[in-house]
């Protein structure tokens, strides 16, 4: 039947240390050297994502993903019948026997493969040559370099160039026929589809669609009393690191519901919320690049049009006296107070312990742990699926991303 060419990305290295599949990337190549399929999927590995400046993928990429247990037997049956290959095989292998043991299927741990990295010296590469150098040698691109789908596209090229590189060469037809009969008597486990879709990364354009969109545009009940500042705590909450995550963006939309405020109320409290905020920027009578910048991002996240912001900004507004201590907007409402204790999450930009460092020396304190008693949750996605991010949101405390950290912290 062929080959079946796989790549995964990962949460880390070592299944063994509860690193976990987040991406898979399966293309078939048949004998002749033709690409006769290709499919990708995200997966959720129900923990943090590891190193995401890496392979690129945020939690909102996989927030409703499918687990691997999910697709685990649409996968098998992509790989029946087929020699299993890789480009640095044993990295994917030993990922795909650990979930498929943690899913609940033992695989004979004799699977037919091959490796294009090792493959490579028989081509006048360097035996531990990367997919990126291998595939320039032959004249091939790759689309996205850690996205799963382009990274197997990429590899099956790669196979399909030395099938026909060595077409003529004696031994090789030898070569591919014994390794084809081989992946054609291994039996992957037989179980019915649990009919659950694959889903590829999803888009910038999916991930920016604003929470306002998902607001009612009109709720046929009225608002609820105390609704306004209700809703406008959270959304002071939510703009600590002056954006909104899918998972605060769902929260927000959860609580319009249900307190009543439809799209078109939630449309004026943002611009009341904006207005607040270039007043306290005009208190001291000067407003800083840095502020500019605040409010351009918090208007942003709003979906207000930051040019009118930049007008609001030209000159101090003119009082009014609806601008008072009774402003609903509740801004600078969080504040860490010395001696707060922060949960950092995630592999951020700087190492857990240059955080650790700074945070102290502002006269807070770190736990590894969430508990009640912890003020702020700082994640390298706020959208994280680790354990201290789900425990944050049971508690409701807030989680911001390093840029907020950064803020609250100065």
């Amino acid at each position: 039947m062929g080959y079946a060419v796989v790549d995964f990305e990962t949460t880390g290295i070592l299944p063994s240390y509860h690193h976990r599949v987040i991406e898979i990337g399966v293309v078939h190549v048949e004998s002749d050297g033709s690409v006769s399929g290709r499919w990708e999927t995200v997966v959720n590995p129900n923990r943090d994502l590891g190193p995401q400046g890496i392979h690129g993928i945020r939690a909102a990429d996989i927030l409703d993903a499918p687990d691997f247990a999910d697709i685990a037997p649409d996968l098998a049956a992509l790989l029946q019948g087929r020699v299993f290959v890789a480009h640095n095989a044993n990295f994917d292998l030993r990922f795909l026997q650990a979930e498929f043991e943690r899913a609940g299927y033992l695989l004979n741990p004799q699977i037919p493969s091959l490796c294009t990295m090792r493959l490579a010296h028989k081509f006048g590469l360097g035996g531990s040559c990367s997919l990126a150098a291998a595939c320039e040698s032959f004249g091939i691109s790759i689309a996205n370099a850690h996205c799963a789908g382009d990274d197997a596209f990429a590899a099956a090229q790669l196979l399909s160039s030395y099938q026909h590189a060595s077409a003529l060469w004696p031994g090789w037809q030898q070569f591919w026929t014994e390794w084809e009969l081989s992946g054609s008597s291994y039996a992957y486990p037989t179980v019915p589809s649990k009919g659950v879709l694959w889903q590829t990364r999803k888009d910038a354009v999916d991930l920016e669609q604003s929470f306002l969109n998902r607001l009612s545009a009109r709720l046929d009940r009225d608002i609820e009393p105390g609704a306004e500042s209700e809703y406008l705590a959270l959304l002071d909450r939510c703009l600590l690191d002056r954006s909104i995550s899918l998972s605060e963006g769902g929260m927000i939309v959860a609580l319009a519901d249900e307190l009543g405020i439809d799209r078109g109320a939630a449309e004026k409290l943002h611009a009341r919320y904006i207005d607040d905020l270039i007043v306290a920027a005009w208190a001291d009578g000067i407003v800083t690049e840095e502020e500019r910048y605040d409010l351009e991002r918090v208007a942003q996240a709003l979906e207000i049009p930051t040019d009118a912001v930049a007008a609001a900004l030209a000159a101090p507004p003119v009082s009014n006296g609806r601008h008072s201590s009774t402003s609903l907007a509740p801004t600078n409402s969080f504040a860490l107070n010395p001696g707060d204790t922060i949960v950092l999450t995630g592999e951020m930009s700087r190492s857990r312990s240059a955080w650790t460092e700074i945070i102290e020396s502002r006269g807070f304190k770190t736990h590894p742990n969430v508990t009640k008693k912890v003020s702020l949750v700082a994640a390298a996605d706020p959208d994280s699926l680790s354990g201290k991010a789900k425990k944050a949101r049971d508690y409701g405390i807030p989680i911001v991303d390093e840029v907020g950290l950064e803020r609250l912290l100065a």
